[in-house]
């Protein structure tokens, strides 16, 4: 009955596509993370919904611990590191995960802990991904 009910979910199509897309792998992950912040995590999965069909155009919770070589940029307010992971580039259906691309690449980091109030936290977000 288990393996039943772990088929259907996994089997499950996005009434958009009419097939099973990105925008259904990232939802099925929703539970496998979160920012601590329901702003943030909103957020983020509003943007991974939104990527039907390009993995590119969803943002990722990513862990601090999966950044290393972590710099602060003055001029631009904001922090520069590598991360270890990549981006996912396609779904991996036996694993359930993402296949991962750009090891080690750099990334610009929001720092989002020196944020002073909550409530604007997802505008300050969204202001600095634009």
């Amino acid at each position: 009955m288990d393996t039943l009910i772990k088929k259907l979910k996994i089997d499950k199509k996005c009434k958009k596509c009419k097939f099973k897309c990105n925008a259904i792998y990232f939802q099925q992950n929703f539970k496998n993370w979160t920012s601590g912040n329901k702003y943030i995590d909103k957020f983020i999965q509003d943007t991974q919904l939104s990527a039907h069909y390009n993995t590119k155009e969803a943002l990722e919770w990513i862990p601090y611990d999966r950044f290393y070589d972590i710099k602060y940029i003055e001029k631009k307010k904001m922090y520069r590191a590598n991360w270890i992971d990549g981006y996912i580039y396609e779904w991996d259906d036996e694993n359930q995960n993402g296949r991962r691309n750009g090891e080690n690449m750099s990334v610009g980091l929001v720092d989002l802990k020196n944020s002073n109030n909550s409530k604007n936290i997802e505008l300050e977000l969204t202001n600095k991904v634009i």
